[in-house]
C-alpha cells in the first residue's frame, strides 16, 4: 500500500494535506471522481504529471483537458473542478501543505513566476520529459522509504524549488510562451494576478488594481484586455465566485460569514451571486 493511500483513509475531497508533503507515482483517477461536485479551493501546492487517460477541469480562472504526458502545477489557493475523467487515468503527483509551505517563503520564491503559473497551470511535455518527471518522483519515494533519512525539511523546499523553476523553463520552450506581448504588457499582468489572488476578497473593483500598478484605469484595462481576452473586472469576479462556490459546499459556514470573508454584507453578496450564478447562495448550497 502506498503512502498516499495509508493516509488518505478518511473521506475525500481533501484540501490540504496531513503532513509536510506527500507523493505518489500511480494514483488511480477514480480518487479525482470526488473532486467533481463542486470547485475546491486547494490549500495546498502539487506539482503532478497525467501519466495515462486524462480529464476535463476548471483550474483557476479557465477550463482545460488534461492529457497523458501533461504537467500540472497547482499553487496553494488554487480553485479546482473536475468536470470528466476519462477512463484509465494515473497520475504522478508530489504535494506540499500549506503549513509547510508557510515555513519555507515559497510566495518570495514564486512572485517571478506566478502570473504563468496561473495563467498557464498546465503544460504538455514530450514525452520523454514526462518520463523524466515520473521517474523523479519515483526517486524521491524511494528517497523516503529509506532506511537511512535522505530527506529533511530544507531537502524537500529545495525540491518544491525545482519544480516550480522547471515549471518556468518549460514555459519558456513551450507554444504558451506569449511571445506577441511586450515586456510591459506581461509585468502588468503578472502584477495583476498577484494583486489579484492576495487582494480579491476586500478589493473588488479594477481601480484599486490601476492605482497599485500605477496606471491610469483606461490603460490597465486595455492591457489587461488584451493580454488574457478577459476584463479585469471579470477576472476578479471569477476569483470571488469560485471562493464564494467553495465555501458553500465544502463548510457549513453560515452564509453571512462567507459573505464577510469575501468584503460584501449579507444583502450584497446575496444580490452579486445571483447576479452571476443565478440561484441565490441558499439555493447552490443546497443544490
Amino acid at each position: 500500500m502506498s503512502l498516499f493511500s495509508q493516509i488518505y483513509k478518511e473521506p475525500f475531497p481533501k484540501y490540504d494535506i496531513p503532513i509536510d508533503y506527500i507523493m505518489d507515482d500511480n494514483v488511480s483517477g477514480s480518487i479525482l471522481e470526488l473532486y467533481k461536485m463542486f470547485p475546491c479551493k486547494i490549500k495546498a501546492g502539487v506539482f503532478a504529471i497525467c501519466l495515462s487517460g486524462g480529464a476535463k477541469v476548471t483550474l483557476n480562472l479557465s477550463e482545460y483537458e488534461v492529457r497523458e504526458n501533461d504537467f500540472i502545477t497547482v499553487i496553494p489557493g488554487s480553485f479546482l473542478q473536475i468536470h470528466e475523467i476519462y477512463d484509465n487515468t494515473a497520475i504522478a503527483f508530489i504535494g506540499f501543505s500549506s503549513t509547510y509551505i508557510n515555513t519555507i517563503n515559497f510566495w518570495k520564491n514564486i512572485t517571478l513566476n506566478l502570473a504563468e503559473v496561473i495563467n498557464n497551470p498546465i503544460l504538455h511535455l514530450p514525452k520523454e520529459v514526462a518520463i523524466f518527471y515520473k521517474d523523479s518522483i519515483s526517486l524521491i519515494m524511494k528517497a523516503e522509504e529509506s532506511p537511512i533519512k535522505l530527506l529533511d525539511g530544507d531537502i524537500m523546499a529545495s525540491i518544491m524549488e525545482v519544480f516550480y523553476k522547471t515549471h518556468a523553463i518549460i514555459y519558456r520552450n513551450s507554444n504558451v510562451q506569449m511571445a506577441e506581448k511586450g515586456p510591459r504588457e506581461l509585468e502588468v499582468l503578472r502584477e495583476f494576478i498577484r494583486l489579484a489572488f492576495e487582494n480579491y476578497p476586500h478589493e473588488h473593483k479594477a481601480t484599486f488594481y490601476a492605482n497599485e500598478i500605477g496606471l491610469t484605469l483606461s490603460h490597465f484595462c486595455a492591457t489587461i484586455k488584451k493580454a488574457t481576452g478577459k476584463t479585469a473586472q471579470d477576472i476578479i469576479r471569477q476569483l470571488i465566485i469560485m471562493d464564494a462556490k467553495a465555501q458553500l459546499k465544502s463548510s457549513d459556514t453560515r452564509i453571512n460569514k462567507i459573505a464577510k470573508s469575501l468584503g460584501f454584507t449579507p444583502t450584497a453578496f446575496n444580490r452579486y451571486f445571483l447576479e452571476y450564478v443565478k440561484m441565490t447562495p441558499q439555493e447552490y448550497r443546497n443544490s
